[in-house]
């Protein structure tokens, strides 16, 4: 069993939604938290907790949804590395 910690406070600015996934004893629990109320009685939400529900009921009811994830995740890891590359290199081409 993985020892407990304090929890982390996380501020939201005022549009902003956030998506929480976890995993105790194996099994994966999923919190969607805005910063404001979002009204859930309307036909339409606006785009950020829209986006953020509709992953978080993806991960609930697609299992194979999280590995596939995880896969393009590792596949793209190495395309950030090289974008960072190519920051640095500019830089110091500047700096000449």
């Amino acid at each position: 069993m993985a020892p407990r910690t304090e929890p982390t406070t996380v501020d939201l600015d005022g549009g902003e939604v956030a998506l929480i996934v976890g995993e105790e004893n194996g099994a994966m629990s999923v919190r969607v938290v805005a910063a404001s109320d979002v009204t859930t009685d309307t036909a339409d939400l606006s785009a950020a907790p829209e986006i953020v529900l509709a992953l978080a009921m993806r991960l609930l009811k697609d299992p194979d949804f999280h590995d596939d994830m995880l896969d393009w995740y590792y596949e793209h890891q190495d395309d950030d590395d090289d974008d960072e590359d190519e920051d640095d290199e500019e830089e110091d081409e500047e700096k000449k």
